[in-house]
């Protein structure tokens, strides 16, 4: 035993052992951490994938516009990887194939929220892409929630205001009804289409005039109902009445938007090019410039659903753009469509384009439409 005034010194070299004994572990699980590789690494016009997957027995990058699967070759580690191009400036989308299950990059923190999500990266262009993030004044996007009774309960919205957007000033701008697709939230003309950097060059270049963009979510009948018989023809009515009812007066009461006709547009792709075309087209009161890219174009009782249009010219919209890729399923919908509304001589646009039905196509539109959109 030890005096109470004698230090205890032999208690030490068994806690510093214990204390060695609890980190050793930690350092052990340190040495075996998996890497984190650098995915997707831009170079040029050329990117390089990687992923860790010591286990895997094949990997591959899928889903590159225009382009085969990629096989990944592994190292002496277990890290895949593979280099691609040369690719044209654009923004890509892609996953990761593992042994036949797709995930995405997770690595990778650029991601398109979809029904099935995919990672994203952009090839630079010189000059810059029109969808690219450049040294220009920016706008601001807000997301916002609203209280809906058509949809029973709150639903986001996004709303880019142009630069100089001043909300106690006095001028009034014009606004464009931007919709997004099935599988897309509210979100995705701002993440995946970058609506705001395309509207921010396009001011900057003198091409547009200061505008509002506002993209409401579209599914106001729950996704998850998708399957149900009549799930299309259900939500679209239940948007074009929160649209009308809700959307547009929330907008107009807390935006400096300009009400007078002719000040707003309606244009989405998809399934909200379809919307926008029921809206756009139900309404002339409301909409004086109307656009649908590759569109799910109405295909019933044409004649009926859009009587007003055929038999009151001064109802038809300033603008009627409709645009559609040579590769997309909904072509053939869309020609039909067209078909229809030359054979009652409804002036409009018809724009086939190359590519499918995919989002570097839409964002080319954009601009196109954007263009057009409140110009005499």
């Amino acid at each position: 035993m030890t005096s109470p005034g004698e230090p205890r010194r032999r208690a030490a070299p068994r806690a510093a052992a214990f204390v060695f004994a609890l980190l050793l572990p930690a350092a052990a699980l340190r040495a075996q951490a998996p890497p984190e590789p650098v995915s997707p690494q831009v170079s040029g016009d050329r990117v390089t994938f990687r992923l860790f997957a010591p286990n895997a027995r094949a990997v591959t990058v899928n889903g590159l516009r225009d382009m085969p699967d990629q096989a990944m070759a592994r190292d002496d580690k277990g890290l895949w990887s593979v280099t691609v191009g040369p690719l044209a400036p654009d923004v890509y989308s892609y996953v990761f194939s593992i042994d036949g299950a797709i995930v995405t990059d997770p690595h990778d923190r650029d991601v398109k929220k979809y029904i099935s999500s995919e990672s994203l990266f952009e090839i630079p262009g010189k000059p810059p892409i029109l969808a690219a993030m450049q040294r220009v004044p920016h706008g601001i996007v807000h997301h916002e929630f609203y209280e809906s009774r058509v949809r029973d309960g709150v639903a986001g919205i996004e709303i880019y205001t142009p630069p100089g957007y001043d909300p106690r000033g006095l001028d009034l701008y014009p606004v464009v009804y931007l919709l997004h697709g099935f599988g897309d939230r509210e979100d995705a003309w701002i993440d995946t289409g970058h609506a705001n950097a395309i509207a921010d060059n396009l001011i900057a270049q003198g091409r547009i005039s200061p505008m509002i963009l506002v993209m409401p979510y579209g599914h106001p009948v729950p996704v998850g109902e998708r399957d149900e018989a009549g799930y299309s023809e259900r939500n679209d009515a239940a948007m074009e009445k929160d649209m009308v009812g809700t959307i547009i007066p929330l907008v107009e009461r807390d935006y400096r938007a300009d009400p007078g006709l002719g000040k707003r547009a309606i244009v989405g792709l998809s399934m909200g090019g379809g919307q926008s075309l029921k809206i756009g087209l139900g309404h002339p009161e409301l909409f004086a410039w109307v656009g649908a890219f590759s569109a799910g174009a109405p295909e019933k009782d044409l004649d009926k659903t859009f009587a007003g249009l055929v038999k009151d010219p001064s109802s038809r919209p300033r603008i009627l753009w409709i645009g559609v890729g040579k590769a997309d399923s909904l072509l053939k919908r869309n020609q039909a469509f067209h078909e229809w509304l030359a054979q009652k001589g409804v002036r409009h646009t018809w724009v086939v384009s190359e590519g499918g039905h995919e989002w570097p196509v839409w964002r080319a539109y954009l601009p196109q439409f954007l263009e057009l959109a409140f110009n005499r």
